[in-house]
């Protein structure tokens, strides 16, 4: 059971019932979403080179920055914002004990261009 769930800064229910609405579709099913989507057609879709993956979460302080910046409002609109500098702290020396996390070698991040075009 994690510690914060211990340590009372919220319950097991709270953490059971929380969602957090990432989905990574293969290409041909993202070409299919758009495609079906008759407000937009796909203009040239293709993915991308990243020859700066090396340098893209350099550090476990940016990593972690990143992450609340993308998603504190969704974890504080779930669990308060009482926990976010806990969570975020437990979070950082998390990535920092798991040193194969910070490795570039085991990014496996895509980069992908989609250009859309409004339907008339």
């Amino acid at each position: 059971m994690p510690l914060m769930i211990l340590q009372g800064s919220f319950s097991e229910a709270k953490v059971d019932s929380f969602n957090l609405p990432i989905y990574y579709p293969p290409i041909k099913e993202l070409e299919a979403l758009i495609g079906g989507n008759s407000g937009f057609s796909i203009e040239r879709m293709e993915i991308m080179k990243n020859p700066a993956k090396h340098v893209t979460m350099p550090s476990v302080r940016l990593r972690t920055l990143f992450l609340r910046a993308c998603f504190e409002g969704l974890l504080e609109n779930h669990f308060g914002s009482k926990i976010m500098d806990e969570l975020f702290e437990r979070y950082s020396k998390k990535v920092a004990e798991a040193s194969f996390t910070m490795n570039p070698e085991n990014d496996k991040s895509i980069l992908m261009f989609v250009l859309l075009k409004r339907k008339a």
